[in-house]
């Protein structure tokens, strides 16, 4: 199913941001500068709609709530993403096959889609525009129809009640009793593509398997923090909501397939050029102000191996993720704001008072990044999971996942066989890829580093081993039950990040650390740790991550058109210029006509109204008598000629850019659309003349 948006007038769905001081309230665009309906503004208004219905009788609080869900414990039964353009993917693929030409900038595209409108307050008194009140907005152009995917999952009878309440919502946005944001929504059928979420057969499986599992943000998604905080997100994915995933699929048969024994499900961190990266180690340093040299590189110091600093200053590298060649990976977050309405609905807008309305703001992790995590489960749990989740359809995850947020594609990737092997060490750095959750003797939270002793002494069965040279970090284990509407035990646990030296005289088995989860609630992600041998030097080289933009197959054309559009609209900024700089040229000239320059404009601008080409303005300046006046005319409609601008212009940005363009402008509108850009700056270069000052 999808939700079609057709715009009847020009539309704000304001950003709550500004753009550079130019627009005092924007509209939400993506990182391409593509303008987008957020899902939660969509789902708001037709819940507005629905309401309307159950407050005049027309269907029954009963089935309201069905729908809609209840504040509290109840969800809602409709599902719905963010509203795109029509042909948005194409278009955005359009998009980054020229992403290294600079007129792709995401403000040259938005300018594609929008415009800016001024307005100001007038006291009503004296009819004068009140002091410091011009404000500028930015409006989706009307015509523009968006498309939002959406999922019903209900009855007949509930599906009739979202088909009526769609169709009634008329208005949406800011200013909408204004003039502003009138829509017209349908819901329609449509093309509902087949997720596949298993990529490998069963006959691959073995006793043990270490399942590669894959997560693509179609949409943000919030992980809320420990701290329960809505405004900050974690920059991973919780082996916990994984599990609660994966728990969803299996239904009735999860608790069957944990009889089987325990399923770990790994934290799903960024991925950095189809490698899965792993938090870095806080023992890592630089020093004070290093940076990375020409070529991207860097080279830090590891703490654990007691380097020589010399005099130099130190600080803490805070690579929050590298992969396996030291390539650093950040994951790019973002904060939308949004605002709930007071209970009475005849107010239109949130007040900040204790009406029921507030502003708030969520943060997430934002689409189009990769995430990559582990699962490890026996044949029988592997096979009930692959079952699972081949029924599986759309999958959402996260907080918000009925609006906006959440939307993901997720895929059983690769499996491999576990296999156990004997390496034998008296020396080890072991850093922990995931938090770490201790009991002591007495069943007690702790992070005492004798706790985490006895915990690898059990399972490497080793009992002379000594931990050196710790570099811990302390964090915050919490959570919010959902289903139980209660907050998990709050308690601290060792960080990500962690590191230190293992060693034994003895010497340990390496290999039983090895595809191993350490501590408690394992399952859910916590106590991924990672084995290595000493390094020879504490020498480490980081590498800046290059801008990776994913590559297309090559576009013949431009069949989507934006790439014209872009041309177009740089061919338009060009042609100001070139008059602008033209006129400015020959000002030593004109700054000596005085009265009879002003004479001869004002004679332009009376033709550029009536003549409908440049060769009828042209022939009736042929027919002016005052012969200075005339030559000051033809002097001026000879300086810039449409034709010859064009042809200049054309040529220059297909040597430039290397796209063949040829605007579509009739010989009219090229003439109407230079003259007005000419006339303009004859009418600014008169003004200046006057006031005795010089054109800028």
């Amino acid at each position: 199913m999808k939700i079609t948006i057709k715009l009847l007038s020009d539309l704000c769905t304001c950003s709550g941001e500004t753009y550079n001081s130019v627009v005092d309230m924007d509209v939400v665009y993506d990182e391409n500068g593509i303008p987008y309906i957020p899902a939660k503004r969509i789902k708001g208004c037709i819940r507005e709609a629905a309401l309307e219905m159950k407050e005049m009788g027309f269907i029954s609080e009963a089935q309201y709530e069905s729908v809609f869900g209840k504040e509290g414990n109840t969800k809602s039964k409709l599902i719905l993403s963010s509203a795109y353009i029509q042909d948005y993917e194409n278009i955005v693929e359009s998009l980054k096959y020229f992403h290294k030409n600079e007129l792709v900038s995401q403000q040259n595209v938005l300018e594609q889609y929008t415009s800016t409108r001024t307005q100001t307050a007038v006291d009503l008194e004296t009819g004068v525009a009140d002091e410091n009140s011009l404000r500028t907005i930015r409006v989706v152009n009307k015509g523009l129809v968006f498309e939002a995917e959406c999922e019903l999952k209900m009855n007949e009878a509930d599906r009739k009640v979202v088909e009526q309440a769609v169709s009634l919502v008329k208005h949406m946005g800011v200013s909408r009793t204004r003039g502003l944001g009138l829509v017209e929504m349908k819901l329609e059928d449509g093309k509902k593509k087949k997720a596949e979420h298993v990529l490998f057969k069963k006959d691959q499986l073995s006793d043990k398997n270490k399942i590669g599992y894959k997560i693509h943000l179609k949409s943000p998604m919030i992980c809320k923090s420990a701290k329960g905080n809505q405004a900050d997100t974690e920059n991973y994915i919780a082996g916990s909501k994984v599990l609660g995933l994966l728990a969803g699929a299996l239904k009735e048969k999860y608790s069957t397939v944990l009889d089987g024994g325990e399923l770990i499900v790994s934290n799903a961190y960024i991925m950095n050029k189809g490698q899965r990266c792993l938090p870095g180690k806080i023992s890592l340093q630089k020093v004070k102000d290093q940076r990375y040299d020409s070529d991207g590189k860097m080279v830090i110091l590891d703490m654990q191996y007691e380097p020589d600093t010399g005099d130099r200053q130190m600080t803490p590298a805070n690579l929050d993720f590298v992969d396996k060649d030291g390539v650093v990976a950040d994951v790019i977050t973002e904060i939308s704001y949004h605002h709930q309405r007071p209970v009475d609905k005849s107010i239109g807008r949130a007040t900040g008072e204790e009406d029921g309305s507030s502003f708030y703001q969520l943060a997430s992790i934002s689409a189009g990044q990769d995430f990559y995590g582990y699962i490890y489960a026996n044949k029988v749990q592997a096979e009930a999971l692959m079952d699972a989740m081949a029924g599986t359809g759309n999958v959402r995850m996260g907080y918000g996942k009925s609006s906006e947020f959440g939307a993901v594609d997720f895929v059983f990737e690769t499996v491999e066989k576990i296999q156990k092997e004997t390496v034998i060490l008296h020396d080890a750095v072991i850093t922990l890829a995931s938090d770490i959750i201790l009991y002591n003797e007495n069943g007690i939270p702790t992070t005492e580093i004798g706790a985490l002793k006895r915990y690898l002494e059990n399972m490497t069965e080793t009992f002379d081993l000594e931990i050196t040279h710790p570099f811990l970090n302390f964090v915050t284990i919490g959570g919010f039950n959902v289903s139980w509407n209660r907050r998990k035990p709050i308690f601290n646990a060792l960080g990500k990040g962690s590191t230190f030296r293992l060693h034994s005289e003895r010497g340990f088995d390496a290999g039983r650390l090895r595809h191993e989860f350490i501590g408690e609630r394992v399952s859910e992600g916590y106590g991924e740790i990672q084995v290595k041998e000493l390094a020879e030097t504490a020498e480490v080289t980081v590498w800046k991550n290059a801008v990776n933009v994913s590559e297309t197959e090559e576009i013949k054309n431009d069949h989507t058109g934006i790439m014209q559009k872009l041309l177009q609209a740089e061919f338009e900024r060009r042609v100001q210029s070139y008059v602008r700089e033209t006129l400015n040229q020959k000002k030593g000239i004109y700054q000596k006509k005085g009265t009879t320059l002003n004479a001869a404009i004002a004679k332009l601008r009376i033709l550029f109204r009536t003549e409908q080409s440049y060769a009828d303005m042209k022939k009736q300046i042929r027919g002016i008598e005052a012969t200075e006046k005339n030559g000051l005319c033809t002097g001026l409609v000879q300086l810039v000629v449409p034709d010859q601008l064009k042809e200049e212009i054309s040529k220059q940005m297909r040597q430039e850019y290397q796209i063949d363009f040829h605007t579509k402008l009739s010989e009219n509108a090229l003439y109407r659309m230079v003259y007005r850009a000419y006339i303009t700056e004859l009418k600014q270069f008169v003004r200046t003349i006057e006031k005795g000052g010089e054109s800028k």
